[in-house]
């Protein structure tokens, strides 16, 4: 490609899901085979956790025969209830070795982790710093995890307010965005007890907030998950395979996309910036 005609900045969103994010596995895959550069990951929650895991440079398909022969059981480590019923150190261990204990300057790709802030309901961008908290920060679903301190604050999983960060990643300046989402579709919960009930309550808000930010896309991608739900980590195999599925079905958009940003006459200031 001639200088004329540079590539886009493509800004990849990877949302939250439990285990349903291991599609992001799979999409990432597809991506890199097709040869598509990305420029840019915002992630949260499990988003957060496999896009630090790439950006560090962990080969997918090493990633994807680890995470299909884990014991995730191995990886609770339960406490008296306080602000959550597991403590994460187990989990952040984990973190530390699949991103290689780097800090964020050190990522072969730029990547932001999104938290929440419980103290004050605001999303927390990390941009700096080492990786491990940060990811496990974002990935501390409230009752489950126990909360990350961090300068003053409590944070939780990035979820809360974004569960697919796409307008944060709107703030890294890209020329197209892609968004990743795992979310549980609520039409898949059934209802039998008063839990039910609650749980479908926040994954029918948690859907409508994730509408609003996708619709802001460039290009969605979104799994055919079905019924799988966040704790299923054994069906780590199966998720990845939809993703790469996902990540096919949405390879001709992303491809016109990319002829049509390389085709367009682009101004000095343009050719500069990139």
């Amino acid at each position: 490609m001639s200088s004329q005609n540079p590539y886009p900045k493509i800004i990849l969103v990877l949302g939250g899901g439990g285990a349903r994010g291991f599609a992001h596995i799979g999409v990432l895959q597809v991506l890199m085979e097709t040869g598509i550069k990305i420029s840019g990951i915002v992630g949260t929650s499990m988003g957060a956790l496999i896009g630090s895991t790439f950006a560090s440079g962990t080969d997918l398909y090493y990633l994807e025969k680890v995470i299909d022969a884990m014991s995730w059981e191995n990886l609770v480590d339960l406490r008296l209830p306080s602000f959550g019923l597991i403590d994460g150190n187990k989990i952040k261990c984990l973190i530390d070795l699949l991103t290689k204990g780097k800090n964020f300057n050190e990522l072969d790709t730029k990547l932001w982790v999104v938290a929440t802030n419980l103290l004050t309901g605001e999303e927390v961008i990390f941009k700096e710093g080492p990786l491990a908290p940060a990811v496990r920060a974002s990935i501390s679903i409230p009752g489950i995890f126990n909360p990350v301190e961090h300068q003053g604050q409590i944070l939780v999983d990035g979820a809360v307010v974004a569960g697919v960060p796409v307008e944060v990643a709107k703030m890294m300046n890209g020329d197209i965005t892609i968004a990743v989402n795992v979310s549980f579709d609520h039409t898949h919960h059934r209802i039998n007890n008063v839990f039910d009930v609650l749980a479908k309550v926040m994954d029918i808000m948690g859907n409508r907030l994730d509408a609003l930010q996708m619709s802001v896309a460039d290009v969605t991608i979104v799994p055919e998950l079905g019924g799988t739900g966040v704790l299923h980590f054994h069906k780590a195999k199966e998720c990845i395979a939809i993703g790469r599925e996902a990540a096919k079905k949405a390879l001709p958009k992303i491809m016109e996309l990319i002829d049509d940003y390389s085709a367009k006459p682009k101004t000095v200031g343009q050719l500069v910036e990139k």
